[in-house]
């Protein structure tokens, strides 16, 4: 623990450093701009990034590539609860309540929300995660392919609880989920699996394109129809 601790204030020191903390603030800004546009999520700025990092010393690229991948996820919410189109596929979620929110004159108030949840569920969860790592490290370690297995099958009983009341609606949603997860070619034996003779489809359906065709197109098509 104490070795830990040393590393964590060496860590800051190396981190609050003016051209560090500098290049951070500028990587906040691009997450910011990038963050906000559907398609565009963490990944793919990271990889759009890698040019301009390769001459910076490790601890400023990683200041960088933190600031931005931080806030990515962050703006995605705006223009799911604005628009009803999840700038991140994990922020798929907020147009459930937010996008609501927002028809009703409430953007402000679901904005909020959702910013403020996202800085408290940060500082908390990386302060449960430095406390925790010590702790759970010999349990990652020994999770293998059985116990991968129940964690997903425990995910899809959740479903029974999360679709209150229309459970045929929420086990539909999961047998959709787990059809689309077999697409690509297959980890064990190389077969290709609904694959339809596309190159694209080797690696399987990636997981922002899906979002965004499952919520951002019906709220397009419907607001299309509506001429708004």
């Amino acid at each position: 623990m104490v070795e830990m601790l040393e590393a964590f204030t060496e860590g800051l020191f190396l981190v609050f450093a003016w051209k560090t903390f500098s290049l951070m603030l500028v990587g906040i800004a691009v997450g910011f701009a990038v963050g906000i546009l559907p398609g565009l999520g963490g990944p793919v700025t990271l990889a759009l990034m890698l040019p301009f990092i390769f001459k910076m010393q490790p601890v400023e690229a990683f200041g960088f590539l933190l600031g931005m991948s931080s806030v990515t996820a962050t703006t995605g919410d705006i223009t799911s609860i604005l628009f009803g189109i999840p700038g991140e596929a994990i922020t798929a979620s907020t147009i459930v309540d937010g996008h609501p929110m927002a028809k009703k004159g409430e953007a402000g108030r679901a904005l909020g929300a959702a910013l403020m949840s996202s800085l408290v569920g940060a500082i908390f969860g990386a302060f449960c995660l430095a406390i925790a790592i010590p702790i759970v490290r010999p349990l990652v370690l020994s999770i293998t392919s059985p116990e991968v297995f129940m964690l997903a099958m425990l995910g899809i009983t959740f479903l029974a609880s999360l679709s209150g009341g229309a459970v045929i609606k929420g086990l539909g949603a999961a047998a959709l989920g787990l059809m689309l997860a077999t697409v690509g070619l297959d980890p064990i034996s190389g077969i290709e699996r609904y694959t339809f003779g596309t190159l694209y489809l080797w690696d399987g359906l990636r997981l922002v394109p899906a979002t965004l065709g499952l919520f951002a197109i019906p709220e397009i098509i419907e607001m299309a129809v509506k001429g708004t």
